[in-house]
Formats: structure tokens, sequence, C-alpha cells
């Protein structure tokens, strides 16, 4: 019999995991022919869910629970839930219901069709606000400008995928992980299939600015080239700006024998050149603190203690 995992990253969300976990195991109840496996990871909650979580996985052995130490962040504790599932078929889930778990069905049927990994893209988005839809939109323009990879715009980290790519992907060991782009580049058979995503069951949203921002520049650094690229386009151009300006000085000079006036541009130029200058070494300084980080060889996440995994801790 094959085996489903339904891998579902948990920060503080004790408002919905049971709502979350009784529509699981609906889903579970109506596939007689599929093992299943409810893997929520806990990342550091600070409310009652692992409370909850304890809870529920004592009176069902399908609930497997990872409780994280700290909190490690949406990406690394999703990898986290990647890397203990046992699943032939592997499903990631955000467990606020915004992605419907009963697409199990045509995540299902893409696979039995050969698929390695079915990629959910969202129709649309209830329930957000404009800015983080103007936001999301831009930033999915823009990696589709500046990225040699082809990312999937709209696609989060809803997804099912079969037990050779968890294997594959679980060797990726980079500390600033953007998933996403991940599953997109690493090949195989891929396929995508569309939904209306719903809004959030109860609660509130855990990405905020800072961590959306942290997010788009995880992806911009990691699958683009372009920042890179820009440093010399830009640096480029000021130096060919620095010698026309030299030229028409050294003309005013000797040929018509005037100085040479505008030193409020001069100033202005000075101080917007300074400014540049000092953001692409902050930008050089992002690409080696994550050099630095990734040399310290530190986890990616330490676990607690868990429930109903084949090792407990």
């Amino acid at each position: 019999m094959n085996k489903v995992s339904f891998i579902a990253p948990c920060y503080n969300e004790e408002l919905v995991i049971e709502e979350f976990y009784t529509r699981l195991c609906q889903i579970a109840n109506s596939y007689n022919q599929y093992e299943f496996q409810f893997l929520i990871v806990n990342d550091g909650s600070l409310d009652d869910s692992a409370k909850i979580l304890d809870r529920l996985a004592k009176e069902d052995c399908r609930l497997a629970v990872l409780h994280l130490a700290a909190n490690v962040g949406h990406q690394n504790a999703l990898f986290a839930g990647i890397e203990m599932a046992t699943g032939d078929i592997n499903i990631t889930i955000d467990i606020d219901l915004q992605d419907p778990p009963e697409l199990i069905d045509k995540f299902i049927a893409k696979i039995e069709q050969g698929f390695d990994i079915v990629h959910a893209q969202r129709l649309t988005r209830k329930n957000e606000t404009f800015f983080k839809k103007f936001s999301a939109k831009v930033f999915y323009r823009f990696l589709s400008i500046t990225s040699t990879a082809e990312l999937i715009e709209d696609c989060g980290d809803f997804r099912a995928f079969t037990k050779i790519v968890r294997e594959s992907i679980i060797k990726y060991r980079e500390k600033h992980k953007y998933l996403r782009g991940i599953f997109a580049t690493i090949g195989f058979s891929q396929s995508i299939i569309k939904y209306e995503r719903d809004g959030r069951h109860s609660g509130q949203t855990k990405y905020n600015l800072k961590k959306m921002l942290s997010l788009a520049s995880d992806a911009t650094l990691n699958f683009s080239r372009f920042p890179i690229k820009l440093m010399f386009i830009v640096s480029t151009l000021m130096w060919s700006l620095s010698l026309l300006y030299l030229a028409k000085a050294m003309i005013s000079k000797f040929m018509f024998d005037t100085t040479v006036d505008g030193w409020t541009s001069i100033i202005f130029f000075q101080v917007f050149f300074s400014g540049v200058l000092l953001f692409f070494i902050a930008l050089i300084g992002s690409y080696v603190g994550r050099i630095y980080e990734q040399g310290q060889a530190r986890p990616d996440y330490i676990v607690h203690y868990t429930k109903n995994l084949k090792k407990d801790i």
C-alpha cells in the first residue's frame, strides 16, 4: 500500500490546528487504498499549539509531530518536515487552510500519470490586501526577468512530489532556502494544477513585511546573478559619465578659457555616486555573509522531541 504524507509547518496556529486535522482525517477516510501520515512541524510556537498537537497525536498514530527547539522560519521548518516524512507521495501545505487539502485527488491523478512534481498555481488570492497582491505580482515579474531559472508565478509551497524527489530535495543544504525555486529547478517530470485559494480559516498571517522581504531576498540572491550584473552595468555608466564630464571640463578650460560652473551638480553627483557605491558594498556584504554562514555549517534546525515518528526523541 502506498503512503501519503501531508507536511505542514506550524507557528502559533492554535485556532486552526483542529480544523486542519479534521479535514485531513476526512480525506484519509475516503482513500482506503492509501496509508496516511499527517506530519506537522511545530516551529517553536509560543501559544498552545504544542499541547493541542500532542493531544491529537496521542489519539491518532497517523498524526506525527516534530517539535523544533526554536523558531527557524517557514522554509527551514518545511524542510525539516520534508526530511522527516516517509511517504511515497508527499504533499507540502500551509496549516492555515488557504490551500485546500481536498486537492489531493488532482495531485494523485497527476502523479499516477507519471509526473514526479505537481505544483499548485493560485488563480486568485482571497482576503489578501492590495499591497500583498501587487507586491507578489512585482516580485514574480522581477524574478522572471532577472533569473535564468524558470520559476513558476503565483506558486507557493503547496505541491505534491514523489519519494525520489523528496530524497533529492533533502540534499540541498544551503542556509537561506527558497524551496519554491529548488522544486522548480531540480528537474524530474513536472506538472501544474490551478486552483482558487481560500482565505485564512482563522488567526493572523505570520508572513509580515519583514519576512516577505527576507523571502524575496533569498529568492533573488539564490536564483539570480542580476545583482552582480547590475553592479557592472551601473559602475560602467558612472565611469563613462565621469569621463564625459572630464572631457567637457578640459574643453571649456583649454579651448574657451572658461571655468567650469556647477559646483552644486558636482556635489550632487559625488553624494549620489557615493550612495550607489555604498549600496553595492552592502550587496557584496550580503553574498559574503551568506558564504560565512554556510561555512559555519550549523544545523538548519534542532529537534526538541517528536510524536509518532519512527524514532521518537
